[in-house]
């Protein structure tokens, strides 16, 4: 198999979207993912609407270096969803040439969930977005099974489930399991983490910053990607907080590309 590999941008908050690109090139990424809209109460967004400087200048980063952006963050659906307040988020998501738009939803109430990602897929269909939907077990999606009836229940032709390694394992998922519907074959989160989580961290605390790239923990990561297409797009995924208070975006970059292409080389894959 010949994955290509992109940087997502969670690991990389410190770093501006420009940054994240230059960074990303130097380290040898094919692509990122950048983060439009942010997750949770406090975290303030880049500016990066049509028009603005930051777009322009990413644009132009992404356009020198060769670049490309597969995937934008994140949408989270609650009970009361809106997705109209999201055309700007979708404006420059399409501005930049990103594919995939990713979701997380956080209304247990699965028939209402499923409504409102078929109203964003069609908000979101021409601007050239797909969805990506995540699991987590802190979210109401809480397992690859509900994220799967929710693509399910939206009837959308462009929501797939995305996986996450280390989400997928917290979530009790198996290898085997990835041979299920509505699961994205050409675009996975790839990172690793100890077999089980460390006692003093909450779920959400180690998803946000105590990850690890892939090979570094205990996880069957490698199992996964044998049911991935031969040329998926690996988007490497491991927020730290220790590497983020010891390491500058550049040198963070380097260490996930190397750390990920040789743990896909011990594994018999190459990267493009």
């Amino acid at each position: 198999m010949n994955f290509r590999l992109s940087l997502a941008h969670l690991g990389m908050l410190d770093a501006a979207p420009p940054r994240l690109v230059e960074a990303a090139h130097a380290a040898g990424f094919a692509g990122v993912g950048i983060r439009l809209n942010p997750a949770r109460l406090g975290e303030a967004p880049f500016p990066m609407a049509v028009g603005g400087e930051m777009l322009r200048e990413t644009s132009a980063r992404l356009r020198d270096l060769g670049l490309r952006v597969h995937d934008v963050e994140i949408v989270r659906i609650g009970p009361g969803f809106d997705a109209a307040p999201l055309a700007g988020v979708l404006e420059s998501a399409e501005a930049l040439g990103a594919r995939c738009l990713m979701v997380n939803v956080d209304d247990s109430d699965a028939a209402r969930a499923g409504d409102s990602l078929a109203a964003l897929a069609e908000r979101a269909r021409p601007h050239g977005l797909a969805l990506g939907v995540e699991f987590m077990i802190y979210t109401a999606a809480r397992s690859l099974r509900a994220a799967q009836q929710l693509v399910a229940a939206s009837r959308s032709d462009t929501a797939r489930v995305v996986i996450d390694a280390l989400h997928f394992f917290r979530a009790g998922c198996v290898p085997d399991d990835m041979q299920g519907t509505h699961i994205d074959r050409y675009f996975m989160q790839i990172n690793d983490a100890p077999a089980r989580r460390h006692p003093g961290l909450s779920p959400g605390e180690e998803g946000r910053a105590h990850r690890l790239f892939p090979g570094e923990g205990e996880l069957p990561v490698h199992r996964l990607l044998m049911h991935l297409a031969p040329d998926a797009l690996l988007s490497v995924e491991a927020p730290s907080a220790i590497r983020m208070a010891t390491l500058d975006p550049h040198a963070r970059a380097a260490a996930a590309f190397r750390t990920t292409t040789e743990f896909l080389h011990r594994n018999g894959h190459a990267h493009a």
